[in-house]
């Protein structure tokens, strides 16, 4: 059977985006962080509801970073389905950062998690190891669909709905891509829509009549905290990143003098 039905989600919150100190990566990877407690209670949650749609999704491949996989965990808990590694929805790094980490192996990250297995030989796509730009990660994305498509419908007959569990960035370069838009900052509509990447959120595509088409647009409804961490290219931040999370702090702190001056004037 065709594959029908692409759930897409962001991991959870992460443990370094909280005040230092901060806990040691448990790969010992630079920009590999664990999620923080509230990152593993919006993984539960996110499972539970991904426990209550249909379709449920029959596979999950996820990107090989510790947060995605511990995102991940919950889910195949729940639906009783393994976790596969896919590189082709790794994250996002721009060409000028100064460290590009490169993910722990399967055999190493299988010691942390049982549901973790090596069945899929994956597609070949990756992120390139020097970074990328805009343009790169949308072709990355353009291409990494098209050759999961054919091989997953080639090794699973039988399913027809899938879960990427991935990073803000590559979440939205996947469904721009698989919706047949030409870059990652293109608007989804003539309102200025765009696609939505808080943490723990769920974007759901369906195949209708030879096109994949949005159903569901970062999905936050079934977190007790709601949206976090909402994130786009608009930004101008790598998502997460010490600059994003600097950023929106001045945001907040800008926003709170101004409410205190306008609070004054009363």
């Amino acid at each position: 059977m065709p594959l029908t039905t692409i759930y897409i989600a962001r991991h959870g919150y992460r443990a370094n985006w909280l005040p230092p100190p901060h806990p040691p990566n448990p790969t010992g990877i630079d920009s590999d962080p664990p999620l923080a407690p509230h990152g593993l209670d919006q993984a539960k949650e996110l499972a539970h509801y991904i426990l209550s749609i249909e379709p449920k999704p029959a596979c999950i491949f996820s990107s090989p970073f510790y947060r995605c996989l511990q995102t991940a965990t919950p889910i195949a808990d729940v639906l009783n389905i393994d976790i596969e590694l896919e590189a082709g929805v790794g994250e996002w790094y721009k060409p000028d950062r100064p460290v590009i980490p490169k993910p722990a192996t399967v055999e190493t990250l299988q010691r942390f998690f049982p549901k973790l297995k090596a069945n899929w030989a994956g597609t070949g796509v990756a992120p390139l190891p020097t970074g990328e730009t805009e343009a790169q990660i949308f072709t990355r994305c353009s291409i990494f669909l098209t050759k999961f498509i054919t091989k997953f419908e080639k090794e699973h007959p039988e399913a027809t709905s899938v879960l990427f569990m991935t990073h803000a960035a590559s979440s939205i370069a996947l469904g721009m891509a698989l919706m047949g838009f030409e870059s990652v900052r293109d608007y989804l509509d003539d309102e200025q829509a765009i696609l939505q990447a808080g943490t723990c959120s769920l974007t759901q595509y369906t195949y209708n009549r030879g096109k994949w088409e949005l159903k569901m647009n970062g999905n936050t409804e079934f977190l007790s905290k709601g949206e976090e961490m909402n994130w786009n290219f608009h930004n101008g931040f790598e998502a997460g990143s010490d600059e994003d999370i600097k950023a929106r702090q001045n945001k907040s702190q800008r926003e709170k003098e101004d409410y205190e001056v306008r609070r004054s004037k009363i």
